[in-house]
């Protein structure tokens, strides 16, 4: 699908929980979230009130016993979520290309094989109504083939967490994108709650992120703004802290 241009994403260098070890997944590791001072749209919490019709036919998902996703099944994945609004952005791809490559060593090779699969995935579509189901048969695929590997692999919630960051990446969060990330937080049996606490996660950074941004334009004594930003760091770095939890249980 062709690309399209965009301005830094909301989460311009945010990486996502990426562990590609080899033989555990113990250590999550969560980058530093740093974002421009841009107004998080009241639609987009308001997403996470919604309910449309559409998903209520998704209600019945019957969920996979998972524990472990292949690196190359996880990397398809959130290919499809970049995909399902119609667009991908460059800040998208750049996310992309930074996941890919923790969670592969071999994915500068492995890429263009990979979204070559993914398109082939997206060429059965008949209708433009066809868009969103054809998608999430490609990652109903992905998942239900997926075994763990010896080499790189993720968990659930990792990926979860992962393709939260892209979905954010280009500055918005699509409903559509919502819509398959709540259907694949039910394939994985993954805790609504701690979807939910993900997602308020991510807002409460961007929050303290456009706190931090306005502390330091104001004239304040230089002691202050310092104090300030570090209990704002502070902040931070316990969220992080509850995301690896969360991730870890």
């Amino acid at each position: 699908m062709e690309k399209k241009e965009k301005s830094k994403g909301i989460l311009d260098t945010i990486h996502g929980a990426v562990d590609s070890v080899k033989t555990s997944v113990q250590n999550v590791k969560l980058s530093e979230v740093k974002v421009p001072e841009i107004k998080v749209p009241d639609q987009v919490k308001e997403l996470f009130k919604k309910k449309s019709r559409k998903d209520e036919r998704d209600e019945t998902v019957e969920p996979l016993t998972i524990k472990a996703i292949s690196a190359k099944n996880a990397i398809k994945v959130i290919y499809y979520l970049m995909a399902v609004d119609g667009e991908i952005f460059h800040s998208e791809e750049d996310k992309f290309d930074a996941i890919g490559a923790e969670l592969d060593p071999s994915f500068a090779e492995n890429k263009g094989r990979i979204i070559k699969e993914c398109k082939f995935q997206m060429e059965k579509i008949i209708d433009p109504e066809d868009y969103y189901d054809v998608l999430r048969d490609g990652v109903e695929m992905a998942l239900s083939s997926s075994v763990r590997t010896e080499d790189t692999f993720i968990t659930p919630k990792l990926l979860v967490w992962d393709m939260l960051t892209v979905a954010y990446s280009d500055e918005r969060y699509d409903e559509s994108e919502r819509r398959l990330l709540k259907y694949i937080v039910r394939k994985l049996g993954i805790d609504k709650a701690v979807f939910l606490e993900m997602e308020s996660s991510i807002l409460t950074l961007l929050d303290l992120e456009r706190e931090m941004s306005w502390i330091k334009t104001t004239d304040r004594p230089y002691l202050t703004i310092e104090n300030m930003v570090n209990e704002i760091a502070d902040r931070k770095n316990v969220i992080f802290e509850s995301v690896k939890d969360l991730i870890a249980l």
